[in-house]
């Protein structure tokens, strides 16, 4: 019996190290984060996700899309709610302007920017992005941390419907309620397959305590 319980030890520590060397994987890079009126709102910018290859796509000409969600965990990394946000450019080189469908669930603008520096700057810097409603947080204390997914033309047709639904439906809030874009940090970040977009960008926050 001995021989067991110390086997079954090892094994759980073996798992809980490989689980941390997972997280590992997933680089953090800091937010700011605010709560407001028991809502958070995060601050961060992904302006490094465009390289030279991601510049040549947003001027090709053609629709191109940017889809955003930021994840909040409990520290246990357990989802608690979800904010998407897409963005569709289209370079018009005639008039030599960019085109950006900007699309949350609060709002749905189509503006025109002159230089490919602002369409990023409206697209990947993220202020005042409350993530969640207060039902969520309702309850809610200890630690937390915030996870963003960036992807470049997601080429599964299933996420972008899910995209378009969760956008058109903004009373349903930041809810995890069993909707196929949630999941544990793990199954989101650590096991997501790579390859299913052009590009894609992940990293996770510092933990902060509610």
């Amino acid at each position: 019996m001995k021989r067991v319980i110390a086997i079954s030890i090892a094994l759980c520590s073996l798992a809980g190290f490989a689980r941390a060397q997972d997280d590992a994987a997933i680089p953090e890079r800091r937010m700011g984060i605010r709560w407001t009126n028991g809502v958070p709102e995060v601050h961060f910018s992904a302006a490094d996700f465009v390289d030279h290859h991601v510049r040549e796509v947003l001027e090709l000409g053609t629709p191109q899309t940017l889809v955003m969600r930021i994840y909040a965990f409990s520290a246990d990394g357990s989802p608690i709610a979800l904010e998407p946000r897409s963005c569709r450019v289209v370079y018009l080189p005639w008039e030599r302007i960019y085109r950006v469908q900007v699309r949350t669930r609060q709002r749905d603008v189509t503006e025109v920017h002159t230089s490919l520096d602002a369409v990023i700057g409206r697209c990947l810097v993220v202020e005042h992005m409350r993530v969640g409603t207060a039902t969520d947080w309702a309850g809610r204390s200890g630690q937390v941390y915030f996870a963003m997914m960036l992807e470049l033309n997601p080429l599964s047709p299933e996420t972008i419907q899910q995209l378009r639904r969760w956008l058109a439906q903004p009373a349903a809030g930041g809810r995890v309620g069993g909707d196929a874009f949630f999941g544990s940090f793990v199954s989101l970040f650590v096991n997501r397959r790579i390859g299913s977009a052009d590009r894609t960008l992940r990293f996770r926050s510092q933990r902060v305590t509610r």
